[in-house]
């Protein structure tokens, strides 16, 4: 084989794994970079040799931690995959096998164990794979520096096909695959809602799609939140359960990294700190860039200046983010720390349970308060169907306009519609269901209250699942 055929090769499955890797694994990519760690310390390195496949580990995460830069990732990646196909062409060029057939396959091998390496590797978590099969190729190269290189085969036709069936085909298997196409999702969702980009959160949970993945409806509730669409929309995706809300109680790597945002972008910071911790114990090494830098983020809303100095100092032995770091620690140097208020003593603090609701109230005792968690409270109210407690605390806040929901919540509880300014059309369609349900003209009334509070209340009054009334005990979900 001429070299000219080998390296248009090389170029050709270069190219095609960027642009696959960029299309469909993109925040892949990005959250794979967030969940990585590299520092320069003896302990990360004494905890890097301890375990299994060292040097591949170190070199993942000393390149992974790129990964969160936008398409860096998918870069890194075409390369790493095509250093493997180079190295491994170079042995096979240079190694005499005793079987005639490796010898006739020569350049096909080199090319199958690339894309077989790029395939296992978009599926994997991360992608140590492709470090080792990169660590084990370049091994075998410098063994065959030492061995005398063979004439070059021609590049037949044959050969040809079967590198562009190998090549295509795994990029369409990576393209088309359920899981890696779901797991993008996951990652673009992530991403979206750590940047606070809520349309793109809406764009890609939408009521359709959590059909098949209810487990993404909390990231679409929240980022309605923000959109102010959460009293007209909630109900439209196919929300069953009050569990379904949130993530409450889901010590996982999504529902820690979910839960210690939602409390941030609420402002209870203490607990966005307890989540982002129990994130990080999920990997390796007890902690991750991401988890880093928010707290970096979290501390310095809450004035912990010598916490920010603390975690900006680690991150500065990043070789990623060692600029962004040494600028945090000239910008805080000497900053105090803020003080707690006066008569403040933490016998007496406010503490976080595994009930939303109360500690939704616990938050606005404590003074903190934001639209997103005022209507969330609501939200906790209709899902559980407690309406007596829904109508007093929708009469606290001040509306412009009424959301639908609220709307269909109040007629469904009894009140006077024209002393609440309840739109004509929700009358309209309320006293359509309710004459309907008279005639018990069920079918008409499933279609008529399709995406509506009045729909999901119906199904939970079937279930026998409503409480009584509103349970704030601190130890209950609900």
């Amino acid at each position: 084989m001429k070299n000219r055929g080998k390296y248009i090769i090389a170029a050709l499955l270069f190219a095609v794994v960027f642009c696959i890797g960029a299309l469909f694994q993109r925040y892949t990519a990005i959250i794979q970079g967030q969940n990585s760690l590299f520092l320069f310390t003896g302990d990360y390195f004494r905890e890097t040799f301890a375990t299994s496949w060292p040097l591949s580990h170190l070199l993942e995460s000393f390149f992974v931690q790129f990964y969160e830069i936008p398409m860096v990732g998918p870069l890194l990646t075409a390369l790493i995959v095509t250093l493997i196909f180079l190295l491994y062409n170079f042995f096979s060029q240079r190694i005499s096998s005793p079987f005639p057939i490796v010898e006739v396959f020569q350049i096909v091998d080199a090319v199958a164990l690339s894309c077989f390496s790029w395939i296992y590797a978009s599926m994997a978590e991360t992608p140590l794979i492709l470090f080792k099969i990169l660590l084990i190729s370049l091994g075998l190269a410098i063994v065959a520096l030492f061995a005398k290189k063979k004439e070059a085969a021609k590049l037949k036709i044959w050969k040809i096909a079967v590198i562009a069936l190998f090549v295509t085909g795994s990029a369409l298997f990576i393209s088309i695959s359920k899981d890696i196409r779901s797991d993008e999702t996951t990652a673009k969702v992530r991403y979206a809602t750590y940047k606070g980009d809520w349309n793109k959160v809406l764009d890609n949970v939408t009521p359709q799609s959590s059909i098949d993945r209810p487990e993404m409806m909390p990231y679409a509730f929240l980022a309605m939140g923000f959109t102010g669409e959460l009293g007209d929309r909630l109900f439209t995706y196919p929300i069953k359960n009050i569990e379904e809300f949130d993530m409450e109680g889901l010590h996982t790597v999504e529902g820690n990294y979910f839960n210690s945002l939602l409390n941030y972008y609420m402002g209870n910071h203490n607990e966005a700190i307890h989540h982002i911790f129990q994130y990080s114990c999920h990997f390796p090494h007890g902690m991750t860039h991401f988890s880093l830098s928010q707290l970096i983020r979290y501390n310095n809303s809450l004035g912990n200046y010598t916490m920010v100095r603390k975690y900006a100092q680690i991150l500065s032995r990043s070789p990623r983010y060692s600029s962004s770091a040494r600028k945090l620690l000239k910008r805080f140097e000497g900053a105090q720390d803020s003080l707690p208020p006066a008569g403040h003593l933490s016998s007496s603090a406010h503490t976080t349970t595994n009930n939303p609701p109360h500690d939704l109230i616990q938050l606005s005792l404590a003074g903190i308060n934001s639209r997103i968690a005022q209507e969330r409270f609501l939200c906790y109210l209709m899902l559980q169907g407690s309406l007596e407690y829904f109508v007093e605390a929708f009469k606290i806040f001040k509306w412009e306009r009424i959301p639908r929901h609220y709307e269909e919540a109040l007629l469904l509880i009894g009140v006077n519609p024209d002393e609440f300014g309840i739109s004509a059309g929700s009358q309209r369609l309320f006293n359509v269901i309710t004459s309907a349900m008279m005639q018990l003209d069920m079918p008409t009334v499933d279609r008529m209250a399709k995406g509506t509070y009045w729909e999901y209340h119906f199904y939970k009054q079937k279930e026998g699942a409503f409480e009584s009334g509103l349970d704030l005990d601190p130890d209950s979900k609900l």
